[in-house]
This record gives C-alpha cells, structure tokens and sequence, in this order.
C-alpha cells in the first residue's frame, strides 16, 4: 500500500473511481483476506465460545460484507486502507499469545503493550480518519451514480450502508479497547497480561 497513491492520501480512495484493475500482489491479498474471513466464521463455531461471542461474530459478518462488496463493487483502494489498519494489531496480539503459550512471560507483557498502543492510534485513530474520507470526500470526486455496466456502483445509498458498516464496527472493535484496558491494568499491577475474554470458560 505504501506504493500507492492513496498512501495517507484518502482523496485518492474516490480519484479515478471506479478502480477495476488491481495489481496481482494487492489481488491475491484481499482473496486471503476473504478466505482467512470466512474460515474464521467457522473455527468460531468450533472454539469454547468466550464473552465477546457475539461481538466476534458480528465482527466477522461485518468485515466479510465489507470485503466481499467492495472487491465487486470497485472499492477495493479503501479495502485494503481498512485491512492495513487492521492488520497489525492482529499481528502483534497473535505474537503475544504465542509468547504467552512459551511461558515467555516478560517478552509477552512487551509485546502485549505494543498491541495495546497500536490499537487506538490504528484501529481508531486511522480506522476514524477512512470513516470520515468515506462521509465527506465521495462527492467531490465521484458522480454518484449506479452504472453496473461501467464498473460505477457508489451512490448516496451505498455511501450511507458502509458508513453504517463502518460505525458498527467501530462500536465493536470499543468495545474490545475496553477489554484492553483492563488487560494494560493488569500488567501494570504486575498480574501479567491474561485474555479477560476467557473468564467464563472455566464455568462452562
């Protein structure tokens, strides 16, 4: 994405509209997003469930809808910004866990505090500043018409459904900052950093 014209540039999510062609590289990324996605909805189904269940699931819904149209419907530019910034707290907090696994306890605390920073300034800050690109920058740059035939899809109506989208996860994903913080204060009691997702499992 670096490489991009809409690197922290959002006016260039709407330039040029509809973005039919797509490299191989950015291609093949959105498909194992779609796929990685999709598999999600089913290991779900198959893990003890935990108390942010229907967060998650809602969450997965969410992000499938969001991929899956915006791959048909050409808006794939702002698709990739939104796993962009998605995608390194996966990282990180998936990092954590497996040091968490290996009893690396101090190495896991770090890691855990370099999730817990990035997630407001990617997952809100970031993930804000689409949000508002989405709400406010379309019509200076896009005709807003429905025109299948010539790849244009983005109208007034599809503008209001991915903001709304957009919101409900950012709701979510709140919601889980809040988990976080209650994981950081752990940490900084010296408890260490423990899933607080998975208090419940123990009483099923």
């Amino acid at each position: 994405m670096y490489n991009s014209p809409y690197w922290f540039n959002t006016a260039h999510y709407w330039i040029g509209y509809p973005h039919i062609e797509m490299s191989r590289i950015s291609k093949y990324y959105y498909l194992m997003q779609m796929a990685f996605w999709f598999q999600q909805l089913y290991v779900l189904h198959v893990e003890k469930r935990r108390k942010d269940h229907v967060a998650m699931l809602s969450h997965h819904f969410i992000t499938i809808t969001l991929l899956v149209s915006s791959y048909c419907f050409n808006f794939t530019r702002i698709g990739n910004a939104v796993l962009c910034c998605t995608d390194l707290c996966d990282i990180l907090l998936s990092c954590a866990k497996i040091l968490k696994y290996l009893g690396i306890s101090t190495v896991c605390d770090f890691m855990f505090a370099c999730f817990a920073l990035a997630w407001p300034i990617t997952r809100h800050g970031f993930f804000t500043a689409i949000m508002w690109a989405t709400a406010v920058e379309p019509t200076k740059y896009v005709d807003m018409t429905w025109e299948p035939a010539k790849g244009k899809f983005f109208t007034s109506y599809t503008q209001k459904a991915y903001l709304l989208l957009f919101l409900l996860l950012n709701a979510i994903m709140l919601y889980w900052f809040s988990m976080i913080v209650t994981v950081v204060a752990r940490v900084v009691r010296g408890d260490g950093a423990e899933d607080t997702r998975s208090d419940d499992e123990d009483n099923e």
